[in-house]
């Protein structure tokens, strides 16, 4: 997949930047996956509700059935891994990650029943015998969407649900099979524009999550044979709000358009995307998510399985 020069370069300078990060080794190849398998939501999503939707969500300017302008960051790493294009589930693809997507129940809508992050392991493991490739990578993302529709409960109750739910999906690949996977943590739920009034809330779940999902694969990592790569999100963010220009971002507020509706089929684009890092008020747009996706090549690159 081709980029901008400029893209290209301020995706080189972040890299470097985040090598000397004390977690970034430097061994230069990452292990040889067979495929790359993802369970999410709209963050991972590269067209399956487009597809269930028949092509209304996301609708354009969104990319390609992305909720983002551009690829997001999974499309990047299947092409680092030289896995090809990642595909949607529904079209026979390896990502079944879903837009809209909670990681503690199934979500109800207009087009049918958006199934769970643990329901999307269970339909992998359906079409597989029970099987999961232990030679593949299996990314498991989630728990934006939770907090984010959260009503009348603690947030460190959520937060442990949400934690939950990961780890016993990981649970039932790792029982299926599989050995190698990528979870990051959770990102500040708090400071997406979405989370409007509700942001401390919203904080508060966040990290509840992220302290309980420690707690839980604290013993899988210790697996003879499995190798659970984390990524610190939630600290990486931190630090672009503390100092955004420095990693190429003048925008960390203002989102550069919205979905799609019938009050308003044709919403407007910021002028300037490449650096914005909101698409609308829940995703970020391209750059945000190559940024991201760099952060992950290189921790791939080190070795460390």
């Amino acid at each position: 997949m081709e980029y901008p020069v400029r893209k290209f370069i301020c995706i080189v300078t972040m890299s470097i930047f985040l090598g000397a990060m004390p977690w970034a080794s430097k061994a230069a190849t990452p292990t040889s996956f067979t495929h790359l398998y993802v369970f999410g939501d709209s963050y991972c999503d590269v067209g399956n509700d487009f597809i269930a939707t028949g092509g209304a969500e996301p609708a354009a300017p969104y990319y390609a059935g992305r909720f983002s302008n551009g690829p997001i960051w999974v499309d990047h790493v299947a092409g680092f891994l030289g896995l090809g294009a990642l595909k949607p589930s529904l079209a026979g693809g390896t990502d079944f990650a879903f837009g809209g997507a909670e990681v503690t129940s199934p979500v109800s809508t207009p087009f049918g029943t958006i199934p769970s992050v643990p329901q999307q392991v269970a339909l992998y493991l359906q079409s597989t015998g029970g099987k999961a490739d232990p030679n593949a990578l299996y990314i498991i993302e989630g728990g934006g969407n939770d907090i984010l529709n959260a009503v009348s409960t603690s947030p460190q109750q959520l937060g442990f649900q949400i934690a939950l739910g990961i780890s016993e999906s990981e649970l039932g690949l790792r029982r299926a099979g599989a050995r190698y996977f990528l979870i990051p943590n959770l990102f500040n739920v708090g400071l997406l524009p979405a989370a409007g009034g509700n942001s401390a809330f919203a904080t508060a779940a966040t990290i509840a999550t992220n302290q309980s999902l420690i707690s839980l694969l604290a013993l899988e990592s210790l697996l003879q044979g499995i190798h659970i790569g984390r990524l610190d999100v939630f600290s990486l963010e931190s630090a672009v709000v503390t100092d955004p220009t420095h990693f190429g971002f003048t925008n960390l507020t203002t989102p550069c358009t919205s979905l799609p509706s019938s009050l308003n089929p044709t919403p407007p684009v910021c002028a300037d995307p490449d650096h914005t890092f909101f698409w609308d008020i829940e995703h970020p747009t391209e750059f945000g998510h190559a940024f991201f996706a760099a952060v992950v090549e290189n921790t791939l690159a080190a070795g460390r399985w």
